[in-house]
């Protein structure tokens, strides 16, 4: 996985078991690698900086490569990998139009087995959103007896997964999801452009900073826009704006500390409407003291790691894209019509690379 920060790529092996909706999916391992000088080159892409087709194939390929290398770093001997799911970079979004850049043949070839990518493309057919993506991932690997859930995705947007206590009836239809705001697109731009830092690191400007209420405000009241129901954020919708206002007007640190504070309050105020018995943290941004200690002051709902679950914060996107290839191979939609308004979901999401000689 490689979220629209645009920070890292994470990867996950898994084994799964069972079949369809019964899957139980646990995490062997985790690794997490650099971008390296292709960071910079996808954030243009993903800015709509001008480009040559060229280019974009170099990157495209490119962008597999580095994935290969990922994934062979995760593997140890004996290990045998069944399928790979990716998600590719999103360099732009505006449905029905949506482009997960990547070029999956290097990956197939390497490693000898299908992989499956472009995982948005179905829905986005269907007539969906597209987005959110993981609900019934998260369904599969958060789901409890006892307790209703909301999965708090703290990445390049925020997003929510709100999931009924898994005794109900119809749970599965009662599955929610949804965008809230900008959330490390608004924290890194603050970052990049006040800092000169690629993130803050464990929120540690913000933390040095003071809250100013004006900046606070007026970013609040931006972000609290961007959550219309039944509409995904993507292209456009990253809050930079806001920054390259404030950027020299305000300190430096009181700049990453109100930004902060805006966007938990627009999430408190989302988790405070959604009725469920605590919140689950993960997403980039979960180590965001600075981010973590507002969203508290900002929302009544009970705050829990993920990382109490089993699942690392940095790590949840990854396993919930190895879940949905899973269900992808099994035949099961992959998302869910009351999410993205699909009208009938399809069976069999993604793009799907066979190797050469690979035999089923």
């Amino acid at each position: 996985m490689t979220g629209t920060s645009i920070d890292g790529i994470d990867a996950a092996l898994a084994k799964i078991e069972g079949e369809g909706l019964d899957i139980k999916a646990r995490l062997i391992r985790h690794c997490s690698g650099s971008l390296g000088l292709m960071a910079p080159q996808l954030r243009a892409a993903a800015m709509q900086q001008p480009m040559t087709t060229g280019d974009f194939a170099t990157l495209a390929w490119e962008f597999g490569r580095i994935h290969a290398e990922c994934i062979d770093d995760l593997l140890r001997d004996g290990d045998q990998i069944d399928l790979i799911a990716i998600h590719g970079q999103t360099v732009f979004h505006d449905p029905p139009i949506s482009w997960q850049l990547l070029n999956p043949a290097p990956i197939a070839q390497q490693f000898r087995c299908p992989v499956v990518s472009a995982l948005r493309q179905a829905d986005l057919a269907a007539g969906g959103q597209g987005a959110p993506l993981t609900p019934l991932a998260d369904w599969i690997l958060y789901r409890d007896k006892e307790k209703s859930r909301a999965i708090v995705n703290l990445g390049g947007f925020c997003n929510l997964t709100i999931l009924p206590r898994a005794d109900a009836c119809n749970c599965i239809e009662c599955i929610q999801g949804f965008d809230v705001c900008a959330c490390n697109q608004v924290l890194n731009a603050v970052a990049r452009l006040a800092l000169n830092k690629p993130f803050d690191e464990g929120g540690c400007a913000a933390n040095a900073g003071e809250i100013c209420e004006d900046l606070c405000t007026s970013l609040y009241e931006a972000l609290a826009r961007q959550r219309e129901p039944g509409l995904s954020l993507g292209t456009g919708d990253e809050g930079i704006d806001w920054v390259n206002e404030h950027v020299g007007k305000a300190k430096p640190n009181d700049l990453a500390a109100s930004a902060a504070m805006a966007v938990a309050m627009v999430i408190g105020d989302e988790l405070n409407k959604s009725h469920i018995d605590e919140a689950v943290i993960a997403g980039g941004s979960a180590r965001n003291k600075a981010l973590l200690t507002a969203l508290e002051k900002s929302t009544d709902v009970p705050l829990r790691m993920s990382d109490d679950l089993g699942v690392p914060v940095g790590i949840r996107e990854a396993l919930c894209m190895a879940v949905l290839g899973a269900l992808c191979a099994d035949g099961v939609p992959i998302t869910l019509p009351q999410v993205t308004g699909c009208e009938s979901p399809a069976p069999v999401a993604g793009m799907w690379s066979m190797p050469f000689g690979w035999d089923e």
